[in-house]
């Protein structure tokens, strides 16, 4: 607030230029004789300004803040009535000082305004002052103690940060409260909520809502049909009762009746599969019940080829038959062995295949029912974490949805106010309202909060 701003001061400058005309120049002036006539002058006017001076100060406004402190960061004005050239504007330093003419660096900061001028009365009366006049003349004057006027220019600003439109630091003014500190900074932000625009948030939310359920319904869906092979394969596993009660049979009925279709292509496949075993288990079978009755065939042929051979060799020796007799026989015993060799390998070859398909055949349903275990495992792993993730979405759903409504129906948000003083002596924070005053360099922290009828709410299940 300016000191000098107040309704009497034209009146009294008037009064003062009247004096000032009126005056023939036998005023007194501290300057010997031999001064010359400008200085004389100049000490009549200042007499005059002197005067008018006492009257200002008299009637001057008090100060918005009577116990206010200069702080750092303040700009003090300081002047001369009477040298209107003596009129210097400077920020208090963090070291505590602020430059004065004439006086260099002068500590301020703790001080009132009042004791800070005390200070400046005491110390520049002594100080002389050269100067011009409008004709260009120089005069020398000193500084009476009541011209002297000193007055905050401008105080630190205030900073304002959270759910406010413009957060930073905003100019203070004597007076100012935390509402009006807010509408300097444009108001509370409601898009502010820790969260994006709760209209579009709503929006993407309720997508990924309605994605996270499909995927829900599709591994329910999964981990029946998993189970239903487990209890097909395994006399001792029941098989599941139906879907899954727990999602709503809007949105799990595509995906039951896709399961039930996979169920069903899946039991057919191991059926063809077991099938196709067994055929080829049979035809093993028969396959070895021929080459069994073929193998004791040729052995009796070997035992008969080979009691042939020795007949003729007996006779070869007696020399009743020829060389080529002999060899005949004995090319008919290892054709017939050959033969009986080749059989025996077949046979054996189809024991092996028979007990290669007996397993199997035996292994379908075991190998199926292991596949199928792998599987749900990982699938009720990813049930749960898809639950897990619904109820999140699901919270988030309740309380952006309740922004929304806030928004768009354009009620008040709540709002937390605390006031960081860091000028005071112990400096704290206190809970604020609107209406608190604030002081120079206060950092105020606006949380807007919801509505408490949002309050528990969302905490449950999901739900559709």
């Amino acid at each position: 607030m300016n000191t000098w701003s107040h309704p009497a001061c034209p009146k009294v400058f008037a009064a003062s230029a009247l004096a000032a005309e009126a005056d023939t120049g036998s005023t007194t002036v501290r300057a010997s004789n031999h001064r010359p006539r400008a200085v004389r002058r100049g000490a009549s006017l200042r007499s005059v300004f002197a005067t008018g001076a006492a009257i200002l100060l008299t009637l001057a406004a008090q100060p918005a803040f009577a116990e206010y402190r200069i702080a750092a960061g303040d700009s003090l004005e300081v002047t001369a009535l009477s040298i209107p050239g003596f009129k210097q504007e400077a920020t208090v330093g963090i070291d505590g000082t602020v430059m004065v003419p004439l006086l260099g660096e002068v500590p301020a900061v703790g001080l009132t305004v009042s004791e800070f001028r005390k200070t400046l009365q005491k110390a520049l009366p002594a100080k002389a002052v050269r100067q011009r006049n409008a004709e260009g003349k120089e005069s020398i004057a000193v500084i009476e103690p009541d011209e002297i006027g000193v007055r905050i220019a401008k105080y630190q600003p205030v900073y304002l940060s959270g759910d406010v439109t413009k957060q930073g630091e905003h100019p203070f003014h004597p007076g100012m409260t935390v509402r009006q500190a807010v509408a300097l900074a444009g108001g509370y932000n409601l898009l502010r909520f820790r969260m994006e625009n709760p209209v579009v948030e709503s929006a993407n939310l309720r997508a990924e809502y309605d994605s996270v359920w499909a995927s829900i319904a599709r591994e329910s869906a999964n981990v029946w049909r998993l189970k239903a092979v487990i209890a097909a394969a395994r006399a001792d596993k029941a098989a599941p009762a139906g879907a899954d009660p727990n999602v709503p049979p809007v949105r799990a009925s595509v995906a039951q009746k896709l399961a039930e279709q996979q169920l069903r292509v899946q039991m057919s496949d191991v059926a063809k599969e077991k099938e196709y075993l067994q055929r080829s288990l049979t035809r093993s079978q028969n396959q070895l019940v021929s080459l069994t009755e073929q193998q004791a065939k040729e052995k009796e042929g070997v035992t008969a080829d080979a009691d042939d051979y020795d007949a003729v060799r007996a006779l070869f020796q007696r020399g009743a038959v020829v060389t080529t007799r002999l060899t005949d026989a004995r090319r008919a015993v290892l054709l017939s062995s050959t033969r009986a060799l080749q059989t025996t390998v077949q046979v054996a070859q189809l024991e092996r295949d028979k007990g290669e398909l007996t397993r199997k055949l035996e292994r379908v349903d075991d190998q199926q029912a292991m596949d199928a275990m792998e599987k749900l495992q990982v699938s009720e792993d990813n049930l749960t974490a898809l639950r897990s993730r619904l109820n999140s979405i699901n919270d988030k759903l309740v309380y952006t949805g309740a922004l929304r409504s806030q928004l768009l129906s354009g009620s008040r948000a709540r709002a937390s106010i605390a006031v960081f003083r860091p000028n005071s002596t112990t400096p704290s924070a206190v809970d604020a309202a609107e209406d608190m005053e604030l002081q120079p360099g206060d950092v105020v922290e606006v949380v807007l909060k919801p509505d408490p009828a949002m309050r528990g709410i969302g905490d449950g299940a999901g739900q559709n």
